[in-house]
Order: C-alpha cells, then sequence, then structure tokens
C-alpha cells in the first residue's frame, strides 16, 4: 500500500479553532505542486483541497482528522509559501486588521487583480474559502467565512 501514499512535506502549523482551542504541530502538504516546482504552498493546499486535514499535534504521537469549517485560521512560516508573488513585479498590498471570533489578526494581503478590481471588499469576496494575511515570518491563512470584521489600515 506504500506506492499508493501520496508524497508529502511536513510544515510547523498553528491551527486556531472555533471552538477556542489552538493546536501546534504540523500539516503535510503534496511535496509536488500541480502548477508550479516543488512543494504545494500551505494558501494553495488549504483553498484547493477536500474539506478534512491530517493535523499531527506536538503533543501527541497520532493524527487527528481536522474539519477545515472548524479551522478560524492556520499559521504558518512565510517561507512555507515562498514564491506565491512573482519577484520585481509590483503587487498591490493593503494593511488590515481581521477580527475572527475573539482573536485579531494583522497584516498585509497581496492584491493580484486586474485595477478594477483591487478594493479589499473585491479580495475578499474572491471564491477562494481562505485569505491569506502576510505578517512578517508568518503567514495566517484565515477562513474567509469565519471573519466578522476587517479594518484597513492605512500604509506604514
Amino acid at each position: 500500500m506504500a506506492e499508493l501514499r501520496v508524497p508529502t512535506v511536513a510544515l510547523a502549523a498553528e491551527v486556531f479553532c472555533a471552538d477556542g482551542r489552538v493546536m501546534r504541530g504540523r500539516i503535510f502538504v503534496p511535496a509536488c505542486a500541480p502548477r508550479h516546482a516543488g512543494a504545494s504552498r500551505p494558501a494553495e493546499w488549504i483553498n484547493e483541497s477536500g474539506p478534512f486535514f491530517p493535523f499531527l499535534p506536538d503533543d501527541s504521537g497520532s493524527a487527528v482528522i481536522v474539519n477545515k469549517l472548524e479551522v478560524l485560521v492556520l499559521t504558518v512560516a512565510a517561507e512555507a509559501d515562498s514564491g506565491d508573488v512573482v519577484e520585481d513585479v509590483e503587487v498591490p498590498e493593503r494593511r488590515l486588521s481581521v477580527e475572527c471570533a475573539d482573536r485579531r489578526f494583522e497584516g498585509t494581503v497581496m492584491i493580484d487583480a486586474p485595477e478594477n478590481q483591487r478594493r479589499v471588499l473585491d479580495h475578499l469576496n474572491r471564491p477562494e474559502p481562505f485569505l491569506v494575511l502576510r505578517a512578517g515570518a508568518r503567514h495566517h491563512l484565515v477562513q474567509k467565512a469565519r471573519i466578522a470584521r476587517v479594518v484597513e489600515k492605512a500604509p506604514a
């Protein structure tokens, strides 16, 4: 059966759940991405794969299966998403404060869209279920259905 397994790459992650729990451990993304060389980026994986994913908590030897609908935010290291923006191409970014339940996350979003669709509202209304909020060395993958409020901040 080992030949039927999909090769994966384990990435450190933090899962903020809708019930208030926070889990630290590892997610597993495909080792080969369908649209570019290398492993799938966490933002691609969470937006494209099925409704459940395995998560290996740091404090346990066995994985749990997590329902994406119960995830407020999945936080990963920024380098796990490296290459998602083409270098030397200027992409508009907006600073945001995003509130989910009793949590607030701040960072920037990259709005790679035609000029007439570069409002934050347009970006939030895109079909992907998770929003990528860049916060320095970390990326917060925020489930849009769980966002209560978004405030656009002045540029830094």
